[in-house]
């Protein structure tokens, strides 16, 4: 039996678990409740309220734990990107009828609720604006993908301002770049550069400035760096060619190399590498270290 078969019937009987373990928990609170009501122990609206309560705790869940399995499932036939539209639009389905069946048990309207308490109902309005927002954000990025669960991406934002650079040679763009990992309901999830997590509203990523560094098939690292006056810069460009003909793992093709300001006491130096699509860090990693030699070997020489 293949990995997937045993996925699939693990699957299965966890989905027979949860249903037998949800209508055990109903069947047991039927008996009870038939006979509180039987001895007349307990108000009747109190029992309704608990009913209320325990279905929708059960839904809750029901809900959550069915979202699992079918992840599991469908993760076994279709990639990341389809598993993750999937599971967004059975918790929205499954919240929207939880919440329903819930209301129609109390007998209350939710909209006649909140037009008919004035004042309150406008302030509970106003608090599920950013919920409403987030929610309906995430509906947008499932519909139109403006990236998918891997994608590496870069986030500009007015909400989460970021600093830009001292120098005065340039401007980096103020940026969070990652890999996208989830897009939930309300949040969207990435894996910064830097190893952080990072869990963005759904609202803040749908009016962000989205980069797409993978646009083209190839990526590019590179770096600016301030370099004494006295460093010859011919000298200093084949000494880093030098440097990085002695490290193989490095995989890059140099694309400019110049000299972008300069002072009475130093010179800014732009590089700029093409790299394979994901390797940057990498990449940018050996042309650091492979910077730094080329700038001892330089000094020494001149």
């Amino acid at each position: 039996m293949d990995v997937i078969s045993q996925k699939v019937i693990s699957i299965r009987k966890m989905l027979i678990l949860i249903v037998l373990s949800a209508l055990a928990v109903l069947l047991s609170w039927g008996t009870i409740r038939f006979w509180l009501q039987k001895a007349l122990l307990i108000d009747q609206q109190i029992v309704s309220l608990i009913d209320i309560l325990l279905i929708f705790v059960i839904g809750l869940v029901v809900i959550i734990l069915l979202t699992q399995l079918i992840t599991r499932s469908v993760a076994v036939h279709t990639g990341s990107s389809q598993t993750n539209t999937i599971r967004l639009l059975f918790q929205l389905v499954s919240f929207s009828t939880l919440l329903l069946i819930v209301f129609s048990m109390t007998g209350i309207n939710l909209v006649g609720a909140l037009v008919g308490v004035g004042f309150f109902g406008i302030v509970v309005g106003l608090a599920a604006q950013a919920v409403l927002g987030n929610l309906f954000s995430g509906l947008m990025l499932v519909a139109f993908r403006p990236f998918k669960i891997g994608d590496r991406i870069a986030l500009i934002t007015w909400q989460y301002g970021k600093f830009p650079p001292s120098l005065s040679h340039g401007w980096l763009e103020p940026a969070y770049t990652g890999t996208v990992k989830e897009v939930t309901l309300m949040y969207t999830r990435i894996a910064t550069d830097s190893h952080a997590l990072i869990t963005v509203p759904n609202g803040v990523v749908f009016q962000s400035l989205i980069l797409d560094p993978q646009h083209e098939k190839h990526s590019y690292t590179g770096t600016q760096f301030e370099v004494p006056i006295n460093v010859d810069p011919d000298e200093l460009h084949k000494n880093l060619n030098s440097q990085l003909s002695k490290m193989p793992d490095f995989k890059g093709k140099e694309e400019n190399f110049e000299i972008i300001e300069m002072s009475s006491s130093s010179y800014v130096l732009a590089i700029n590498y093409r790299v394979e699509k994901n390797h940057e860090q990498n990449m940018k990693s050996f042309l650091l270290r492979a910077i730094r030699l080329a700038l001892v070997n330089t000094s020494k020489t001149k």
